[in-house]
């Protein structure tokens, strides 16, 4: 059993037909015995008679939307049927909604870019015959008119008169050419015709006041002969282009003719005109065309409907003159001189100012611990970059020597750690203490240090040589050797074998025990005078003892007590705090083994030790 779709009325495979089918029968069933339909439930979900009464009244809409779905289901359909309205609606939604435009601007931009990627020679196709004489008229008239100013500068260029225009256009910051151009350019436009460029007819002549009279139809009728003659012996065969005679010079004279779709304007005129000029007639005629394009498509000899022409081509009757040459006066000619004085001064200033920033760079350069990395001149000054090390010569010093002016000298210097052999032995200067006995020098590309020197010193130029980065020169450190001085040692063994007692359990000293801090505090001073004169510092490290007895812990924080007692009172006779640091040893460190009395009467003491520290 089947099932027809509602939409294109193709059939469909039911895969539980049986089922629905048993439902029916059960359903026949009840309506025929009504005993059945008390005791089996219905097994439909809605009422088939409904489904008929629906299909009845509903037969209609149901076949018009079969034949929608069929047509969304075939491509081919869907897309004639969009064909036939889309014109209308593009149309509809253009004139109402600009949005439309919007949305399909990207897509049309990408397409336009595709098409001319993948074949250029389509858009070349299409503008060639608009931008090709354009591009040619532009170029022609360009290199016209620049031939024109050069003649004009070569001409001008070593005269007196020159150089007065040479100031002129270093002040107004134009090109000498243009310059001479302006002064020496004479010309006037003597007449002007208007001729339709259909009929051949005169429209408007106008002329100057003084201009030779001629005949303007005699005129404008040879112009147009002239014209047909050009295009028709020389245009290619088959050409669409409407060519004109451009420009036309007989003597004096200069014919200059600007085309138009209409109309062409004709200009005759005495002398070398500037380009403007051009521009003049083109735009006149383009204006005449813009607000008469009707009347002149239609003109049939009548120039009645075109209104007065005359007034729109007297713009058009230009002239210059040149200006009467003055005589030079004294002051006239002097002005140059000072101006050549000037110049000669302010060149002879940049000159010796760059050579002493030459000379200032050249020292640089040769200096150890400075690296120039840049060199440029830019808004009237040097600007000068690099690398410096901190102990390298300072910049200004040589800037002096070089007598260059600092206030046109911009300088940036990074810090960096050189290498160089000069400076890694004012580094080593800089970082041992000066000692009457100690020497350092440099031999080629290695540094010797040598001389009889305290220990401590010694372990600084060590420690100072091993932290020297990789790559740097060697050092050379056989030449030192260990001396002790005599008062240090004697000092340092004095304090050091003092001892202050206490008694037991108790944290301050036993009695009698001023003589014992008195003789610490004496000899610290003396032997800080010594340290200080052979190049380093010293600092006692006060320790703290305890007897065995007790706790340890108890001892510990009584021996800590017992130090804290002897640091205080040494600050009271004198020796500086910061000279002074606590431990305590508790038990820990016992200066005597035993339970003797005496031996820990011994060890209930306080101890202090010299210790060296490099400067």
């Amino acid at each position: 059993m089947t099932a027809l779709s509602p939409f294109d009325g193709s059939e469909v495979a039911d895969p539980d037909r049986n089922q629905r089918l048993a439902d029916l029968l059960l359903e026949v069933a009840r309506t025929l015995d009504p005993g059945v339909a008390t005791v089996l439930p219905s097994r439909l979900a809605e009422d088939p008679r409904l489904d008929a009464v629906r299909g009845v009244l509903l037969q209609k809409q149901l076949d018009v939307l079969a034949r929608l779905q069929h047509t969304f289901d075939d491509p081919e359909k869907l897309a004639a049927a969009i064909s036939e309205i889309l014109p209308h609606a593009l149309a509809l939604s253009g004139a109402r909604d600009e949005r439309l435009g919007l949305v399909l601007a990207p897509t049309m931009e990408r397409a336009t870019e595709a098409s001319i990627r993948k074949d250029p020679n389509t858009l070349v196709n299409i503008l060639y015959p608009v931008m090709g004489p354009a591009i040619r008229k532009s170029i022609s008239e360009r290199l016209e008119d620049t031939l024109q100013g050069l003649n004009q500068a070569l001409r001008f260029a070593f005269s007196w008169r020159g150089l007065r225009w040479r100031f002129e256009a270093l002040r107004s910051g134009t090109s000498f050419g243009d310059v001479v151009l302006k002064h020496t350019l004479v010309f006037r436009v003597e007449h002007v015709f208007l001729i339709h460029r259909k009929a051949g007819l005169l429209l408007e002549h106008v002329a100057a006041p003084d201009a030779a009279a001629r005949d303007p139809q005699l005129v404008s009728g040879m112009l147009t002969a002239i014209q047909d003659f050009v295009r028709d012996s020389f245009d290619e065969a088959g050409s669409t282009s409407a060519s004109a005679i451009d420009s036309l010079r007989l003597g004096d004279l200069l014919l200059w003719c600007e085309a138009g779709p209409q109309a062409y304007l004709a200009a005759v005129i005495r002398g070398n005109p500037p380009e403007s000029l051009r521009v003049t007639l083109r735009d006149t005629l383009a204006d005449i065309h813009r607000e008469l394009h009707g009347a002149l498509a239609d003109y049939n000899g009548d120039s009645t409907p075109l209104g007065d022409l005359a007034t729109r081509l007297e713009p058009c009757l230009k002239k210059q003159v040149q200006a009467p040459v003055r005589k030079l006066t004294p002051i006239m000619w002097a002005f140059p001189l000072v101006l050549l004085a000037a110049v000669a001064y302010w060149w002879l200033g940049q000159y010796f100012e760059n050579t002493r920033v030459a000379a200032y760079v050249d020292s640089l350069r040769q200096e150890p611990g400075i690296v120039v990395t840049g060199v440029e001149r830019s808004g009237g000054a040097w600007h000068i970059s690099g690398l410096r090390d901190p102990l390298a010569v300072r910049p200004a010093d040589l800037l002096r020597r070089a007598k260059a002016d600092p206030e046109h000298i911009d300088e940036r210097w990074e810090p960096y750690v050189a290498l160089n052999p000069t400076i890694v032995l004012r580094r080593l200067q800089a970082s041992l203490p000066p000692l009457p006995g100690a020497t350092l020098t440099r031999t080629g590309d290695t540094i010797r240090i040598q001389g009889g020197v305290p220990p401590d010193w010694i372990e600084k130029a060590r420690a100072l040589v091993r932290a020297l980065p990789a790559g740097a020169p060697s050092v050379d450190l056989s030449g030192l050797t260990d001396v002790e001085d005599p008062e240090y040692v004697r000092l340092r063994e004095s304090i050091q074998q003092v001892r202050v007692y206490f008694d037991s359990g108790a944290p301050d000293p036993s009695s009698g025990q001023e003589v014992a801090l008195d003789q610490i505090a004496k000899e610290t001073r003396e032997i800080l005078e010594v340290a200080r004169r052979l190049g380093f510092s010293v600092r006692l490290a006060i320790v703290g003892h305890a007897d065995s007895r007790g706790k340890q812990t108890t001892n510990l924080g009584l021996s800590i007590a017992r130090a804290e007692v002897v640091r205080s009172l040494l600050r009271k006779r004198g020796v500086e705090p910061y000279l002074l640091s606590v431990r305590g040893t508790g038990t820990l460190e016992p200066l005597k083994e035993g339970e003797a009395p005496d031996d820990l009467s011994l060890n209930r003491c306080v101890t202090v030790t010299v210790v060296n520290v490099s400067e």
